[in-house]
């Protein structure tokens, strides 16, 4: 979706609302982490004021995704709130590090900075749950939906020769 400038200079300071739906595959492939996406819904209102063009709104979708702990699937519902500010004077953009963007011509492109957005706020390590106990590296199991009575105990192969020492004064 395209939002031209023209159109909100008309309106006067009045929001122009706007409902987009971004491709779901074309998410999809940009993130590994994506098992499958359905269409991600974007709401929201374009608004000039002064000469600040202003874009903010919500997206949502339902994600599939593998647990990173204990490779579960698993379905999450994002709620994705987004704002973005644009300008044609380039005295407001003081650095790379503004908020303020840009523009380069008389539109606003919708599409990728919303897919962007949503981008960034999906999981790097997705979980199932925050107290996910994941696999025993020993035996496989998953330990979410049963114990093992594996030792899993990891000693630093710089001090095994201490565990030894407390191992003996023990006996």
């Amino acid at each position: 979706m395209i939002i031209r400038l023209s159109e909100l200079d008309h309106r006067k300071g009045e929001p122009l609302p706007f409902r987009v739906t971004l491709d779901a595959d074309e998410i999809k492939s940009r993130h590994q982490e994506i098992r499958s996406v359905t269409p991600v819904q974007a709401v929201g209102e374009a608004a000039k004021l002064g000469t600040l063009y202003y874009v903010n709104g919500h997206m949502e979708a339902d994600v599939n995704y593998v647990c990173a702990r204990c490779l579960t699937p698993f379905t999450q519902h994002m709620h994705v709130p987004f704002s973005e500010s644009f300008t044609n004077d380039e005295s407001l953009v003081f650095d790379e590090e503004s908020d303020i963007q840009l523009l380069d011509g008389e539109e606003i492109e919708l599409e990728p900075l919303l897919s962007e957005d949503f981008l960034l706020e999906v999981p790097t390590f997705p979980l199932c749950s925050e107290d996910c106990k994941g696999l025993c590296p020993s035996c496989g199991v998953n330990r979410n939906e049963q114990p093992c009575s594996c030792k899993n105990e990891r000693i630093d192969p710089r001090l095994a020769g201490l565990a030894d020492f407390f191992q003996k004064n023990n006996e």
